[in-house]
């Protein structure tokens, strides 16, 4: 209590210095204001005189006719006093900005005095004094709307600050107010409590000591803080509650005596009912061996329990030998113990031979000492000749069972018990003891396509609704292995006609099942893979059809699959692992499909696939994703990691099919799109594919004849020095004049030449066909050194590239050092082991290499510094993305580094804005092409172009790699 007297006075103490001394400390800087204040007020006094000083001067300048006379040392004096009142105001403090202004009036003051100074000793004519004079007024004036400006704003500046000032004295006496209020409050509630805090503890324990004393044990005071009146009511509460514990185990006591003793007499009477309960013989033995109490079976077979070995007397034995056998157990459970058991033969007072099974229990006193013995007999008669006519039985049965080769079986339909024979176990590999007695034995070990099968069987037979049960199956075996069986049998049936018991046997007719299994799988599936071959993949997607002309929501769709890139990986590990790794792609493909799918292999390196109920065609769309990124993974074969990828073409059952070869059609039209497309990836069927199959088929048929009608013609694409602009170069480009559909450009023409063949002797002449125009170009302008850039088709990118070159630059007489070939980074990757030696080669022709497309394919770094590259074409995607991703400024700037790390150059094509070009004229690129400057061109125009620019290779700046001459 003391405590919290002295903190509460404390605190009483601390709120009123607090509030004193922020009041003190705001009066303090309020006072320190008011001297700045005053400070101020003495600045603009001198400001005051400053503007005053400026007027005089002005007024003399104004009225001074001549520079001589008394009135000039007016104007001397003035303006020294005019400075010395600037300077003072300089000299005082101000914020930075009037400090400013201050200095610029100074500055000022001093042109006024110079202009003063030329007036005052100029000797000249009086109209050039005059102009002097309204010149050095004319400064006076604008010296005087500086003070005037600078006055105003130190008259608004004073204002505010007096303002302010006031606001603090205002603020600084409430605070001093509230302080007051405040603390006398606060000494108020400080009285208040301290009066509440000893009167309601004293009123309580008075309460308390009242209740306790009138009979209330165990009352509690409500009373809880950390002063001497707590700890007095803590002791109080602690005497109430052990009174109370007191009062209430006393209570407790003598109820549980009373529960005892009524608990006593329940137990005996409620064990002499259990005595009497015991339908077999039941007595309990003291140590002396007497028996002290019996059942009333005992006593019907021996009389009531007077003397020592009643048992013998009562009940002789069979066998004189055995005479006094129950009282040597009952000794013997005296002597250990222990409980003991035997059996002995006795005959009855009918003279009827029984067999008697005899039990002995001890019971312990305290001092865990056998104090009594109870013993317990049960006839066994019954029993034993039960048991021995269901060993006969038994041998009977096992000696039939033994000498069948089908497993027997035996169902207890009332307890719901199976007996399984010996063979019948033996024919899934178990043992005896490995299988029990439990339905579910037979049940679990069912297939799961089966199980509805043998309980329809079943249960027809049981309803009566089949003479015989008959069922074919297939059960697990302890190798984990299904064997096919055949059971029969029949149920036995009670009065009521309720079957009770059904026994049969169970047949292995797996080597059956396997035989006929194997001949219909042969004919279905592909002996390879072991998938369903086209045969079983065409009847199960006629199934499809028919059921999608009857159900009206169902839908399906078919996935034609070939592999990418397969003929490599079969010529590189052989015939042998390239089966394995079919076998292992088929694997994969399962793995992705739903149950109830299909999928087949075709032949060679494709598979279809059924994907029946689906929603719609982007259900098929992601099983094809699926599919690419499970085939992304490698596949170990032979040691090796092989990565490979598939082309897939889907086409869904919402377009009218009426036979299974027109929906494979159209998918295998599908997957060749997307083969076309650059392979792994999927593309959807539409009808515009089968119009585009067709439309090329008939490009196809007419191509052929292209070249013999002269219907091929190469325009010329000029490739520009970046820093001159001249035209150092041009690119070959084909284009097919067809007769009916007009120009084809290469994006169309090149993949049909490709896949008819034709790409070999279509690259061939725009080779020869380049190389002579260009020869001829040089001959008519010998001071233009114009070299010429073909593109190389992957399938002409071989061992015959080098010799071909050769022969053309022999022909036309053009130098090797003239020629570039732009081939693309997939060509060389695909072909990395020859490549170096064909480039190595074309450079000892002198013939320069391109890199096209650089960075759109996959990335060729790791042998870019390896293959003899002369420059690098930035492709034109790269181009036309926006200067600020990364696709744009980043990966270009990153190229243009590799290049010129390498030591290679650069050329940019497809500029086609000046926004473009402007873009890479910053980024250190050698060479451009592009719509921006000139559109492919005809021979003429480009001959007509050449005749105009008249190129000089001085001034034409280096053309890439070695120049030709």
């Amino acid at each position: 209590m003391r405590k919290r007297i002295a903190i509460s006075l404390s605190a009483l103490f601390l709120i009123f210095m607090s509030g004193a001394g922020v009041s003190s400390l705001y009066i303090s800087k309020t006072v320190s204001e008011l001297h700045r204040l005053i400070d101020l007020h003495k600045v603009e006094e001198g400001r005051q005189e400053l503007i005053i000083q400026i007027q005089s001067v002005q007024y003399t300048l104004i009225t001074l006719d001549t520079p001589l006379g008394r009135e000039l040392d007016d104007v001397i004096r003035d303006v020294q006093v005019l400075e010395q009142s600037a300077n003072g105001c300089v000299g005082c403090h101000h914020r930075p900005d009037v400090a400013q202004e201050l200095g610029n009036i100074l500055e000022e003051i001093k042109s006024y005095e110079e202009s003063l100074s030329h007036y005052i000793t100029a000797q000249a004519p009086v109209g050039r004094l005059n102009d002097l004079k309204l010149r050095t007024a004319a400064i006076g004036e604008q010296l005087l709307r500086s003070a005037n400006r600078m006055s105003v704003i130190a008259r608004r500046t004073l204002e505010a600050m007096s303002l302010t000032a006031m606001n603090r004295v205002q603020f600084a006496r409430h605070l001093l107010t509230a302080t007051l209020i405040l603390a006398l409050g606060l000494a108020i509630g400080v009285s208040v409590l301290l009066t509440r805090s000893i009167t309601i503890p004293v009123r309580k324990l008075v309460e308390a000591t009242r209740l306790i004393a009138s009979g209330g044990v165990g009352s509690q005071v409500s009373l809880s803080d950390r002063t001497e009146f707590g700890e007095l009511a803590f002791n109080l509460n602690q005497m109430s509650t052990a009174l109370k514990d007191s009062y209430d185990h006393l209570t407790r006591e003598v109820a549980e005596r009373r529960r005892t003793e009524t608990a006593l007499r329940k137990s005996e009477h409620f064990l002499n009912t259990v005595f009497d309960s015991i339908r077999d013989p039941f007595c309990i033995f003291d140590r002396e061996s007497k028996p002290i109490k019996s059942n009333a079976a005992y006593q019907q077979l021996c009389g009531p329990p007077v003397h020592a070995g009643a048992l013998s007397a009562c009940l002789p034995p069979s066998d004189p030998s055995s005479l006094g056998y129950d009282l040597s157990v009952v000794e013997a459970t005296f002597r250990s113990g222990d409980s003991c058991a035997g059996e002995r033969q006795i005959r009855a007072p009918t003279g009827e031979i029984l067999n008697l099974e005899v039990y002995t229990y001890p019971i312990f006193d305290e001092s865990q000492e056998v104090a009594y013995v109870i013993e317990y007999s049960r006839d066994v008669t019954g029993r034993l000749e039960a048991e021995r006519a269901l060993r006969e039985s038994e041998q009977r049965y096992a000696l039939a069972a033994q000498g069948a080769n089908d497993g027997l079986w035996d169902w207890d339909l009332i307890r719901n018990e199976v007996y399984y024979s010996p063979r019948w176990k033996s024919m899934l590999n178990h043992v005896e003891g490995e299988i029990g007695r439990s339905p579910e034995e037979w049940v679990s070990r069912i297939h799961p396509d089966d199980r509805n099968r043998f309980d329809l069987a079943k249960s027809s037979h049981l309803k009566g609704l089949s003479e015989h049960f008959e069922a074919e199956y297939r059960l697990l075996s302890a190798d984990g292995s299904y064997r096919w069986m055949v059971c029969r049998g029949m149920a036995i049936r009670n009065a009521e006609g309720r079957p009770v018991r059904m026994a049969g046997s169970q047949t292995d007719i797996t080597d059956r099942k396997v035989a006929e299994d194997q001949l219909l799988h042969d004919a279905f599936h592909d002996a390879l893979t072991r998938l369903p071959n086209r045969a079983l993949f065409v009847d199960r997607l006629t199934h499809a059809i028919q059921r999608a002309k009857r159900i009206r929501n169902y839908a399906f769709a078919v996935l034609f699959l070939d592999l990418d890139r397969f003929k490599i990986i079969n010529d590189s590990l052989g015939h042998v692992n390239g089966d394995l790794f079919l076998v292992a792609v088929g694997r994969r493909l399962a793995e992705c499909l739903r149950p109830g799918d299909s999928i087949a292999r075709f032949g060679g390196d494709e598979f279809a696939l059924l994907l029946e109920d689906i929603q719609d065609v982007s259900d098929a769309a992601q099983i094809a994703g699926r599919m690419q990124a499970n085939l992304n993974r490698p596949i170990q074969i032979a040691g090796n990691e092989v990565v490979t990828s598939a082309s897939i073409g889907i086409v869904s059952s919402g377009m009218t099919y009426s036979s299974p070869d027109e929906l494979i059609r159209d998918a295998d039209i599908a997957m060749y799109h997307a083969k076309s497309c650059g392979k792994a990836r999927y593309e959807i069927f539409d009808s515009a594919m089968h119009t585009s199959v067709m439309r090329k088929m008939q490009l196809e048929t007419d191509l052929r004849p292209a070249l013999e009608n002269s219907e091929l013609v190469l325009n010329y694409q000029p490739i520009l020095h970046m820093a001159t602009g001249k035209v150092m170069a041009f690119e070959a480009l084909l284009r097919w004049n067809h007769p009916l559909r007009g120009v084809i450009y290469p994006s169309e023409l090149i993949p049909i030449a490709e896949e008819s063949g034709l790409i070999g002797s279509i690259g061939n002449w725009v080779l020869h066909e380049a190389c002579t125009q260009t020869s001829q170009w040089r001959k008519m302008f010998k001071d233009s050194p114009i070299a010429i850039s073909v593109n190389v088709s992957s399938r002409q990118f071989c061992p015959d590239l080098v010799s071909t070159v050769r022969r053309v630059l022999e022909e036309t007489g053009l130098p090797g050092k003239a020629l570039r070939l732009e081939i693309t980074e997939s060509t060389l990757m695909d072909n990395s082991q020859i490549a170096v030696r064909i480039l190595t080669e074309l450079r000892e022709l002198k013939v320069q290499v391109y890199l096209d497309d650089f960075g759109t394919g996959y990335s060729s770094l790791s042998y870019l510094h390896l293959l003899p590259i002369d420059a690098l074409k930035i492709d034109r995607s790269f181009v036309k993305a926006s200067p600020g991703t990364a696709q744009g400024s980043e990966i270009v700037n990153t190229i243009i580094s590799l290049a010129e790390n390498l030591k290679m150059g650069i050329i940019v094509e497809g500029v086609e804005t000046e926004a473009e070009l402007a873009r890479f004229r910053n980024l250190r690129c050698d060479y451009v092409q592009g719509f921006v400057f000139f559109k492919p061109l005809t021979r003429q125009a480009a001959e007509s172009l050449l005749r105009q620019e008249s190129l000089q290779t001085t001034a034409a700046g280096p053309v890439l790699g070695q120049e030709a001459t």
